[in-house]
């Protein structure tokens, strides 16, 4: 068995790794670039089917340099967000299938509304996360099997500062009038929960945040928390209109520079606050470096101690840190008890 990280080891980037084993190639996740002067990664030849993690970008925005008639492997979220006329199976958030001779779990990942890790039954099995997150109140994360390998996203590094903590920060920048470029099926119906959970329902959010909301509050596919449902039909009847009035604005899309985000800050009547919660692309990280722009981590990704309790689960022996520069491979290994992949290239004889 063969894994080729062609995108993502060693630095925030879109998602791209390949599987060969059992006379298949097998594409993990075919991310876009998060800025806009980077190289696209190249594009493999004889992929046998794709499997497509959750519908950001940076993990699906690749799909339109894949030839059409490839299998893609997605849940129903996701299919709806891909262009029209690929080969996409649907897949259920938990649940097994097969390709080829290799059957493939899936779980919630605990990141996006339809966002699933998969666990391949091969090499004593190999586990990719695609994002995750333990800590969401709005989304469900599902321990997996163990597996010998890991490919995990682990995009804040060593940083191991608990959500809650987060919170707190995150309610004082919310004394002024905010805008949050959020993505629409991650934090951004998240961050409404917990607002109004705060008592602080005068919230704006834009048509695509709003319409990803009132579609978990009718489909939970398996993907949320089962406790939040009932919450989030009542979200849906008391939120306000959208007004560019409201203390808080929820628009998407998450660069900040695109979407209803990317509009509200470009009109001169519209004086809130930017907001960063989530990954700053260069042009955004500048802003804030020079006071422009605020920011307060919202965790959509791993800790250090969720890591841990992955690696746990997993028992695996070799894990590939994903989306995260890799300064101190020592430090990985020290932390994480197990061998740390540091080479784009990795293989392993099956028969072991």
């Amino acid at each position: 068995m063969k894994i080729e990280i062609i995108s993502g080891l060693n630095r925030k980037a879109p998602a791209a790794i390949l599987l060969s084993a059992e006379g298949l190639r097998i594409l993990l996740d075919a991310g876009g670039e998060l800025e806009s002067d980077k190289a696209l990664w190249q594009v493999p030849a004889d992929i046998d089917a794709v499997l497509l993690s959750h519908d950001h970008t940076d993990h699906i925005a690749g799909l339109n340099r894949l030839p059409r008639d490839v299998p893609v492997y997605c849940s129903k979220v996701t299919a709806q967000a891909l262009p029209v006329g690929h080969n996409v199976q649907c897949i259920d958030i938990r649940g097994r299938f097969r390709i080829g001779g290799i059957t493939v779990t899936t779980g919630s990942c605990g990141h996006a509304y339809g966002g699933v890790w998969f666990h391949l039954d091969i090499a004593g099995g190999v586990f990719y996360s695609g994002d995750i997150s333990m800590e969401s109140a709005l989304f469900h994360f599902d321990s997996p099997p163990p597996a010998r390998i890991a490919l995990v996203d682990a995009s804040y590094g060593l940083y191991d500062i608990p959500q809650q903590q987060q919170l707190d920060r995150l309610r004082h920048y919310l004394l002024q009038p905010s805008l949050c470029p959020v993505p629409p099926s991650g934090r951004a119906v998240e961050l409404a929960l917990l607002r109004v959970r705060d008592n602080q329902a005068n919230i704006a959010m834009d048509e695509s945040c709003r319409t990803m909301m009132e579609q978990m509050s009718h489909q939970n596919d398996g993907s949320l928390q089962a406790s939040v449902v009932a919450e989030l039909q009542s979200l849906t009847q008391i939120l306000p209109l959208f007004s560019t009035e409201a203390p808080l604005v929820l628009a998407s899309d998450p660069d900040g520079m695109s979407g209803m985000a990317g509009i509200l800050r470009e009109r001169n009547d519209f004086h809130h606050r930017t907001l960063f919660t989530g990954h700053l692309n260069q042009y955004a990280h500048q802003q804030w470096l020079s006071g422009e722009v605020d920011f307060c981590r919202w965790n959509v990704h791993p800790t250090l101690s969720c890591l841990k309790k992955l690696v746990a689960m997993l028992s695996c022996q070799y894990f590939a840190p994903l989306f995260t520069p890799l300064n101190s491979p020592a430090q990985w290994q020290q932390e994480l008890q197990c061998e740390i992949i540091t080479h784009p290239t990795f293989e392993i004889e099956l028969c072991q």
